[in-house]
């Protein structure tokens, strides 16, 4: 894997955390956190596809990602993140 393609990948992973901070707003992890935790799940997916020699390895760069973000914001809260609740 050459230079070009590593950024690439952490780039992805940067814009799926940003989105992630953007749309859970104040429900989920902060926004350094988020980041991190989107290169993470990039990197590992992309990794993980190389490994196994599948074709696609961006794509597999995104769904590790927002798996890894998906995970990380549901079980960081008390109250699910996708669901409204009235309080009294």
């Amino acid at each position: 894997m050459t230079l070009m393609y590593l950024l690439s990948y952490i780039t992805i992973g940067l814009v799926i955390g940003w989105l992630s901070r953007v749309i859970t707003r104040d429900r989920g992890v902060t926004m350094l956190p988020s980041l991190a935790f989107g290169v993470l799940g990039a990197l590992a997916g992309t990794f993980i596809v190389q490994a196994v020699g599948l074709a696609g390895t961006a794509f597999y760069a995104v769904v590790g990602a927002v798996g890894v973000l998906f995970t990380v914001n549901v079980f960081r809260q008390d109250d699910p993140i996708f669901v409204e609740t009235e309080k009294a």
